[in-house]
């Protein structure tokens, strides 16, 4: 990987750190608009704050070289979920944030998975 290419992966692993933080933040926070999501999904408050703290802890790990591969990985089956959920209860332009977050993720695993710890890395897709 060419040295440009690395920046410009870290800043887009940085920017999504951020932006999980924030987000795992508001839901465990309870903020409205994340009580009122969870609630249209018709999903328990319990599992807003199970998945806002997942958010968060998946943000942080990003910023980890040794678990960037693995916390994409996680945060991907998240945001998975999170376009299930668009997809069945709201119109399909609330899940494009999602479906973004998705296939950054995916390309970060697609780029970091080898730096995943190998013990880590036989219960993980190649």
């Amino acid at each position: 990987m060419s040295k440009t290419h690395n920046i410009l992966t870290w800043i887009v692993t940085t920017l999504l750190a951020i932006a999980f933080i924030g987000a795992g933040l508001a839901k465990v926070s309870g903020q409205e608009m994340m009580v009122q999501s969870f609630n249209l999904f018709g999903l328990p408050d319990w599992f807003r704050i199970v998945i806002g703290s997942l958010e968060v802890l998946g943000g942080v790990s990003l910023l980890v070289p040794a678990l960037t591969g693995v916390a994409a990985f996680g945060l991907s089956i998240i945001m998975v979920g999170a376009i299930a959920c668009h997809v069945m209860f709201t119109p399909i332009a609330d899940g494009i944030a999602a479906m973004v977050f998705f296939a950054l993720l995916s390309y970060i695993y697609l780029t970091r998975k080898n730096v995943v710890p190998v013990f880590v890395q036989k219960y993980l897709v190649s």
